[in-house]
């Protein structure tokens, strides 16, 4: 009886360690499973971080592309403006010395500076007004047929 008790004994021992080596086994491969994920989850990660990596150089990139063409835009417009000043400059003292012959003393060169084109001469100057970014009347730019 003492021989078949320790058998039993004996079998439950092997029994329990042979289902604690099958739950350590099956605890192993889904702890296996579960590195095999994180593992590629990392890889996801690291692929994430180099393409943020990647698109923050671009940024900064793009940030220096805007920057320098916010320098070149801001001193076209300040060249643009000192042009219109001169240019507006320009016409005052056009108009000024225009005024001055229509003023004039002498009666034929006041004469000639305040009468009237003829319509024929308006219609050979339409065309060098249009070219020249001016419109007519109606403010339409149409060249003469």
């Amino acid at each position: 009886m003492f021989n078949d008790f320790k058998t039993t004994v004996l079998l439950c021992i092997v029994l329990i360690m042979s289902a604690l080596l099958g739950i350590t086994a099956l605890g192993i491969n889904s702890l296996n499973a579960a590195n095999k994920t994180l593992s590629h989850d990392l890889l996801q990660s690291q692929v994430s971080v180099d393409a943020l990596l990647s698109s923050n150089d671009n940024q900064a990139e793009r940030i220096n592309t805007l920057e320098r063409d916010y320098r070149v835009m801001t001193e076209l417009n300040a060249r643009h403006r000192k042009q219109v000043v001169d240019l507006q400059a320009t016409h005052e003292s056009k108009i000024t010395k225009a005024n001055l012959i229509k003023d004039s003393t002498d009666e034929p060169t006041k004469d000639w500076a305040n009468a009237l084109l003829p319509a024929d001469a308006l219609q050979l100057l339409k065309p060098a007004d249009c070219q020249s970014g001016d419109s007519n009347q109606n403010g339409l730019c149409v060249t003469a047929p």
